[in-house]
C-alpha cells in the first residue's frame, strides 16, 4: 500500500484500488474504492512537482486517464507507484491486496543503530549495536564490543551501572575505529534509524573523528522523532514504553544490539499503524521531517521541514541515484532565518529550514519563531530543592526542543531554582543546545568562553528534559 494525497493505492495482480482517505471521503462524500483493471494500464508518466506543487503520476488506460497525485515535495512516491505498477503488469504483484499489520512492508529498508558509551563524552562508545530491516523484517544483527578513542576512555562508574560495560570487559576488543569499515560494510546504502538519533549520531561522528577515521556519509531516522509526531496513548516516548506498546522484545535493556532492535520494532510498528508501504524516508517526509546526516563537517538532525523544500531535495537526488547517501547534505539554504530571532543568527550559514519561495515570499511562519526566547525571564524559585540538578545554575538555552516550548521550559529551569538567561554570558554555567541544522551563535560562544577557562557545560534537550521530569 502506498500513501498518496488523500488517497492509499493497493496494487495486486488483477487490480490497481485508490481508497480514499477518511477525510477525504467526508469531504467528497464518497468512501467507496476505485479499481483500475491492470490488464486495461497501457502506460504511467511522472508529473514532476516540487516543495509547493503536487508531484503525481498519471496513469493511461484503454478508456481514458487517471491522476494518483502525491504530497508537495514527495519525488519518490509516483516513482514507487510506477515501479508497483510495471511489475502488476508483468505479473509480479500479489493476488490480493495487502493485509493491514501484516509482517512484512514492501520497500522499508534501514538499519537501526545503537550505541552505548564509557561516560559522558559522547565519543567513547564501547558497544555498538546493528539491526538490518528489509522489507520491515529483520534480516541481520551485529553487535560489538569495543575500546574507546583514546583520551576518552576512562569508564564512569555511572555509565557503567547503566550497562555494565567495564574497561576489564573490552580490553581485548578492538578500538572503535577499527570497526568503522566493518559497520560502513553492515549499513552499506540504507539509511540509519536510532532512538534520540541525534546522540547515536553525534557519538559515531565524534568517536570517527578522534580515531582519526574518515566519517562515513550516513541519512538517518529518528524513531523518538517519529513517536512523538503520532498520536500514541503513553505516557511517555522513552524506548521501554514504545517497545511494550508495539509488543516488541526488550529484555535486555542498555545492550546495544537489544536495544537496536527495539529501535527498529518501534519504526516498523509507527509504519504499521500509519498503514505505510514504501521507503523509510517516505514514511519520514509524510510525518513532515528532513531526514538527519553525518558526514566529516557535522551532524544535521531530523528536524521539521516546514517549507517541504528540504523533503523535496532529498527525496529528488535519491529518486535520481537511488543511493540514499547522495541526500547527506541535502537541506535547502534558509533565506534571512535564523535560530533563536535576528539576535542569534547560526554560526554557520546555509544548513538550517528553508522558509520562502524562489520568489522570495515567505511562505508561513520563520523557522526562528517556532524557537523564540519569550520576553518574560522568571525567578529563580527561592524554596527550591538545593539537591536539584539545576539549582543555583545559569541556564541558557538554544535551538529547538519540540514538542516543548521555552516558556514552558523557563518556568521549570526557575521552578527548580534555576536562572534563566536569553544570552550566553560570562555567568553562563549550562548552555542546553537544542536541535538545528547548525551550531547557533550562542553554542559557538559557549564553546569559545569554555576554551578560554569558563566553567559552561553544554548539554543536549535530552538532559535537560530529563532534569526537569519532563518525556525526553
Amino acid at each position: 500500500m502506498i500513501a498518496a494525497h488523500g488517497t492509499r493505492v493497493s496494487v495486486t495482480h488483477e487490480d490497481v484500488i485508490l481508497t480514499p482517505t477518511a477525510l477525504t471521503a467526508s469531504l467528497a462524500g464518497n468512501s467507496g474504492d476505485t479499481r483500475i483493471p491492470v490488464a486495461a494500464i497501457t502506460g504511467t508518466a511522472v508529473v514532476e512537482g516540487d516543495a509547493w506543487t503536487p508531484y503525481a503520476l498519471r496513469i493511461t488506460t484503454e478508456d481514458g486517464e487517471r491522476t494518483v497525485r502525491f504530497s508537495p515535495g514527495d519525488a519518490e512516491g509516483p516513482a514507487a507507484l510506477a515501479a508497483l505498477l510495471a511489475g502488476a503488469c508483468r505479473g509480479d504483484a500479489p493476488d490480493a491486496e495487502p493485509v493491514a499489520g501484516g509482517a512484512g512492508i514492501p520497500g522499508f529498508d534501514f538499519v537501526a543503530l545503537d550505541v552505548e558509551t564509557a561516560n559522558q563524552n559522547w565519543g567513547s562508545i564501547c558497544q555498538i549495536g546493528l539491526v538490518r530491516i528489509v522489507d520491515g523484517e529483520e534480516v541481520a544483527r551485529e553487535s560489538w564490543l569495543c575500546r574507546p578513542p583514546a583520551g576518552m576512555d576512562e569508564f564512569d562508574p555511572f555509565n557503567v551501572g547503566i550497562h555494565g560495560i567495564t574497561a576489564e570487559a573490552v580490553a581485548g576488543s578492538p578500538e572503535v575505529g577499527e570497526l568503522i569499515g566493518q559497520l560502513r560494510e553492515f549499513v552499506g546504502e540504507l539509511p540509519l534509524v536510532a532512538h534520540n538519533a541525534q546522540f547515536d549520531a553525534t557519538a559515531l561522528r565524534t568517536a570517527c573523528v578522534a580515531a582519526g577515521r574518515e566519517v562515513p556519509e550516513l541519512m538517518f531516522a529518528c524513531s523518538l522523532a517519529q513517536a512523538r509526531a503520532t498520536k500514541l496513548e503513553v505516557v511517555n516516548h522513552r524506548l521501554p514504553t514504545l517497545a511494550e506498546f508495539f509488543g516488541v522484545a526488550l529484555d535486555n535493556h542498555h545492550d546495544a544490539a537489544a536495544d537496536a532492535a527495539a529501535c527498529a520494532g518501534i519504526m516498523v510498528g509507527l509504519a504499521r499503524r500509519a498503514a505505510h508501504e514504501g521507503s523509510l524516508m517516505s514514511f519520514v517526509h509524510d510525518a513532515g521531517f528532513a531526514l538527519g546526516s553525518i558526514d566529516a563537517d557535522r551532524v544535521t538532525p531530523v528536524l521539521r521541514d516546514r517549507s517541504g523544500a528540504t523533503r523535496a531535495l532529498q527525496a529528488s537526488r535519491v529518486a535520481a541515484t537511488g543511493d540514499t547517501a547522495a541526500a547527506v547534505n541535502a537541506v535547502v539554504e534558509p533565506r534571512g532565518s535564523n535560530q533563536d530571532g535576528p539576535g542569534d543568527a547560526p554560526a554557520t550559514r546555509g544548513r538550517g529550514r528553508g522558509v520562502e519561495s524562489s520568489g522570495g515570499n515567505q511562505r508561513g511562519p520563520a523557522p526562528w519563531q517556532a524557537v523564540a526566547t519569550p520576553d518574560t525571564v522568571p525567578d529563580p524559585n527561592p524554596d527550591a530543592d538545593p539537591d536539584s540538578p539545576l539549582y543555583g545554575e545559569n541556564v541558557t538555552l538554544t535551538g529547538d526542543f519540540e514538542p516543548h516550548d521555552k516558556g514552558e521550559l523557563w518556568s521549570r529551569i526557575a521552578e527548580l531554582g534555576g536562572q534563566v538567561g536569553k544570552n550566553v554570558t560570562k555567568k553562563t554555567t549550562i548552555l542546553v543546545a537544542g536541535e538545528w541544522a547548525t551550531m547557533t551563535s550562542k553554542e559557538k560562544r559557549a564553546r569559545e568562553l569554555r576554551d578560554k577557562g569558563q566553567d559552561i557545560k553544554i548539554w543536549q534537550a535530552a538532559q535537560l528534559l530529563d532534569a526537569l521530569g519532563l518525556d525526553a
